[in-house]
């Protein structure tokens, strides 16, 4: 067989395929083009509007280089050992750390307090407000504050100024009242006044809204809009970046930012050295009334006893006392710092107090307790963000164990060092005091007032050089970053022309897209061929398309008469052999989907390949058939014949159209045309028609709607089922597959009707100017 002539650029046979081309889908949306053009028009317009209007957003940033602490990257070599268990943490860490300090709510309630930032002022500009922050009129100042927020972030009020010395403001009843400048005022938010500034002469007659932000809720506003990041993962350097309308406001926030980071930040350094000094003093305090008290001890033994000196063997042995009581009192105050560390360290919960390690050489030991306090720091100050249930206390929590069991191992050590050291002297001293016992009783018992005397006055001097050292320590403490840029202003980063104008285009077309479509899936009526076959498992045996311009019978050329010759060529198929008569019932579920039109443009075709046929209007309710071919009114037709009033001969009347078309109408309209088909006379109808024509095409009522359609059936050899398309709603493919499978109708075919590819792109394409070409040319 050869292949199908080159003029036909529409398919025989359907393929299946479940899944929608990219044609399709957009065949489906430029059907609506003129909406889809004026819905991004207007968003173009609207976005032209907000670009006129809208604030410009400037981005404020300060660059930082954060130094960590010496005392914590760097360990002696002695402290390495012991601490080399323990994670400490590394820069990255530290950065971190300080990254979370800068955007704390501690740091950020003190910039609000001290910018005043609770309270906005702006001034009303045309249809908009400018916000006033640095050159404002007057300042509002709380007395009383009465507010009472509730579920609110912010209160307004609205501010005529009168003058220089009056306002104007609405009171409870709603009426326009004077107030005057620097006065209290009562209302329901507290008690208040505005005082003038210097900048009063310049808005007179202006109107301000005054706008009081609840606290908490512009702390964590600011908490989101100040933004701290690493410019480098490897380095320090730390960006402060803030966005805002007010670029002063903005430099204003981010300095001062900074500058509480650096108070707090040397705050925390000088903690441990406050607590070291205090611990000093306490003793100094303690050693002096000692020592005056060892002092007049000596003055009036020397009275009592007119001693003036001492020999020089008790002056020898005296001396090697005095240095062992040196070393041993040294011990002691070593030996109670050690006791305190171990208190602190056995402890359940510490204070924020670290343990003073004064006098303590065991560089071990230092760097440990030194590593401990920071650690503690760190804590309390995840404690200002972070709930203590929160799995991020884990990690630090371990450290700080870890640390106190390195400490509980070296006080051990030491400790037992310490203890030693001590007996060795105490064995030592024993054998000095017998020697010095030989000496005269007096000069021994001076010698025991003396060497008190001493042993206080070495401790004395020794707290007060650690004092010094400490002190000059305290004065140079500085902070550990360094500002690499102060707050400066970039240009403006929104709006963005261009992003303002992709945003407005292509939400021009997508928004009315997604309404598009969701129409469709909300509609719920059938548009895909797809959805016929898979639901029914059959093919569709022919698609007619759609067109607005075609009355309900085609003319002899174009797309929709191929398409009904198609149809001719395929039901010619479908007859059995020695088949010589068919009788064809087209029916569908409702009303509208276009069998009459199929039924008479059917009749044409066939009647167009000289094969005789009639046509017969049984859909009784209505005149379909007599009106497309135009034929008279009031002529005998079915009902007629079937009430036994005319016979056969006389309801058939010709087409006008084509001498192998002939027509019966419905006839006189009946109240019962369902008892009408069932008299039996129906069948002896067909069987007369049968001996003179070769096609019966049967226009019968919906099949979802009335029972005629069902009688019908019984009288006919093929169903041709319409669908028509976005017309016939889903749930009937349900019905329609319950009636194929029940063997309702027989030989039931689908012919899919009104195909618009152009507007819902499914459906054959077909090409139409073939068809325009004229013969001949």
């Amino acid at each position: 067989m050869s292949a199908n002539p080159p003029f036909l650029t529409f398919a025989t046979e359907k393929e299946k395929n479940n899944t929608t081309s990219i044609k399709a889908l957009l065949a489906k949306y430029v059907y609506y083009w003129p909406v889809l053009l004026a819905t991004t028009v207007v968003l173009l317009v609207i976005a032209f509007v907000y670009l006129q209007f809208a604030d410009p957003v400037y981005e404020i940033k300060a660059t930082l280089l954060v130094n960590p602490d010496k005392t914590t990257t760097s360990q002696q070599d002695g402290g390495q050992s012991v601490l080399n268990r323990i994670d400490l943490p590394n820069s990255a860490e530290i950065v971190e750390n300080e990254l979370a300090k800068l955007k704390s709510a501690k740091l950020i309630n003190e910039v609000i307090r001290d910018l005043e930032l609770t309270v906005s002022y702006k001034v009303k500009n045309g249809w908009l407000y400018d916000d006033v922050y640095y050159n404002g009129p007057f300042k509002l100042r709380m007395i009383k504050s009465d507010l009472d927020f509730g579920e609110k972030s912010q209160i307004s009020l609205k501010i005529t100024v009168k003058d220089e010395h009056t306002f104007l403001m609405e009171n409870d009843a709603g009426n326009l009242q004077a107030f005057s400048f620097d006065k209290i005022v009562h209302t329901a938010m507290g008690t208040w006044k505005l005082e003038p500034t210097k900048e009063i002469i310049n808005f007179k007659g202006a109107l301000l809204k005054v706008t009081l932000f609840e606290p908490d809720k512009l702390t964590a506003f600011y908490q989101k809009k100040i933004d701290a990041s690493l410019e480098d993962k490897l380095a320090t350097a730390v960006d402060l970046t803030f966005s805002t309308n007010n670029k002063q406001k903005g430099k204003d926030i981010i300095n001062h930012l900074i500058e509480v980071y650096n108070e707090d930040e040397i705050d925390e350094k000088n903690q441990e050295t406050q607590n070291t000094i205090k611990f000093i003093d306490q003793r100094l305090a303690s050693l002096t009334g000692e020592l005056t008290g060892a002092e007049k001890d000596i003055e009036n033994f020397k009275s009592a006893h007119k001693l003036t000196d001492i020999t020089s063997d008790a002056k020898f042995e005296l001396d090697k006392l005095q240095s062992n009581d040196a070393r041993l009192n040294e011990i002691n105050v070593q030996l109670s710092i050690v006791d305190g560390i171990e208190a602190y360290v056995n402890a359940a919960k510490n204070s924020n107090r670290a343990p003073a390690v004064i006098g303590i050489s065991d560089p071990s030991l230092v760097s440990s307790i030194e590593r401990l306090s920071q650690l503690q720091l760190q804590r309390d100050q995840m404690l200002a963000t972070t709930p203590e249930t929160s799995p991020d206390f884990e990690q630090i929590d371990s450290q700080i164990r870890t640390t106190k069991t390195a400490i509980k191992e070296n006080v051990k050590n030491i400790k037992s060092s310490l203890t030693n050291a001590k007996n060795k002297l105490q064995s030592f001293n024993t054998t000095s005091e017998s020697s010095i016992s030989n000496l005269p009783t007096q000069e021994r018992q001076f010698i025991s007032i003396k060497r008190q005397q001493s042993i206080k006055e070495n401790l004395y001097v020794y707290l007060l050089q650690k004092r010094e050292e400490v002190s000059l320590s305290y004065a140079s403490t500085v902070s550990n970053y360094k500002i690499l840029d102060n707050a400066y202003s970039m240009p403006f980063k929104w709006p963005n022309k261009m992003i303002v104008y992709a945003i407005a285009f292509f939400a021009g077309i997508c928004f009315p897209a997604m309404v598009i479509y969701l129409k469709h899936l909300l509609k719920g009526k059938i548009v895909d061929p797809s959805e016929i076959e898979n639901e029914l498992e059959t093919t569709i045996l022919g698609e007619i398309s759609f067109d607005k311009d075609a009355s309900s019978l085609t003319d002899n050329k174009g797309i929709i008469n191929e398409q009904f010759r198609i149809l001719r060529t395929k039901l010619h198929d479908l007859r059995s052999d020695g088949q010589q008569s068919r009788v064809t019932l087209v029916t569908s579920s409702i009303a509208g989907e276009g069998k009459s039109f199929i039924s008479s443009n059917l009749g044409l075709v066939l009647a167009g390949a000289e094969r005789k046929s009639i046509l017969l209007e049984l859909d009784l309710r209505k005149s379909a058939i007599t009106d497309s071919f135009k034929l008279a009114k009031g002529h005998h037709g079915i009902t007629d014949f079937l009430s036994g009033t005319v016979a056969a001969g006389d309801i058939i009347r010709p087409s006008g159209v084509t001498p192998f078309l002939d027509i019966i109408s419905g006839g006189t309209v009946t109240s019962h045309p369902a008892e009408l088909l069932e008299n039996g006379k129906l069948n002896q109808l067909i069987e007369i028609l049968k001996t003179s024509y070769d096609n019966i095409i049967i226009d019968s009522p919906p099949v979802h709607l009335v029972t005629d359609a069902f009688i019908l059936a019984r009288v006919s050899d093929l169903t041709l089922y319409v669908i028509r398309q976005g017309n016939t709603p889903k749930s009937e493919l349900e019905f329609i597959k319950k009636l194929m499978k029940n063997d309702k109708f027989p030989l039931v075919n689908i012919v899919f009707n009104g195909v618009n590819n152009w507007k819902y792109g499914y459906g054959y394409t077909y090409d139409h100017t073939y068809y325009e070409v004229v013969p001949g040319k």
